[in-house]
């Protein structure tokens, strides 16, 4: 068992320990652990049916998590089950709303937010290749849509968000932050606010450049 965790559930008092086992969904299955093995330190003794119980559900937590996928894109309510509130857990933008920011604003929201995820978790590599894919994939939609001279360009644009976030969906996120882990799920409102700018800003500049 990690010592951070250890170290975290010896500087709080039985009632609080008490509480997390009580509430352990809310909680990484490492909290839940340590908070049990650190009240049996303090010679509180769990019954075996209670045992019995709380490792059923750690057991239970860590199977979904890791279940496959139930429907695809934001019909695929599984990422749910890896989302705590548990203060040791990294701080995350859910696959949920990186999945409707890259199909709304583009694949460089998406994959900016990846990068983000991943620093959180200090993966450089995972950092580095959300960047590439979000560049790489915008210049060769950007390539793609000149060379249709599409006269509209939403179509186009929302299909191959389509495509990028599920690329970022079961390709990156499983290589770089891991299908299995759990985390708290970040307030979306700065990547909303810049997203909703940007496209008033493309929106202006294309009725602009349409009375010129």
């Amino acid at each position: 068992m990690n010592d951070r965790f250890n170290y975290t559930a010896s500087k709080l008092s039985d009632q609080e320990l008490e509480e997390r086992i009580e509430n352990r969904q809310k909680y990484l299955p490492e909290t839940i652990e340590a908070s049990m093995a650190e009240l049996q330190n303090r010679d509180v003794v769990f019954s075996d049916e209670e045992l019995k119980v709380i490792n059923e559900d750690l057991a239970a937590q860590r199977e979904n998590a890791l279940a496959p996928n139930i429907g695809y894109g934001v019909f695929n309510n599984k990422y749910k089950h890896n989302i705590v509130e548990d203060t040791d857990a990294p701080y995350f933008y859910s696959k949920r709303a990186i999945y409707v920011f890259t199909i709304l604003f583009s694949v460089v929201f998406g994959s900016v937010m990846l990068a983000i995820n991943c620093q959180k978790i200090k993966n450089k590599a995972g950092v580095i290749w959300a960047i590439v894919f979000g560049i790489t994939f915008m210049t060769v939609q950007v390539l793609i849509t000149q060379a249709l001279n599409s006269s509209s360009y939403s179509a186009p644009a929302y299909l191959f968000g389509l495509a990028a976030a599920a690329i970022i969906e079961s390709v990156l996120w499983p290589r770089f932050i891991g299908n299995s882990t759990f985390y708290r799920a970040r307030p979306i409102w700065v990547p909303l606010i810049i997203g909703v700018l940007v496209s008033a800003l493309i929106v202006w500049a294309m009725v602009a450049g349409g009375q010129q």
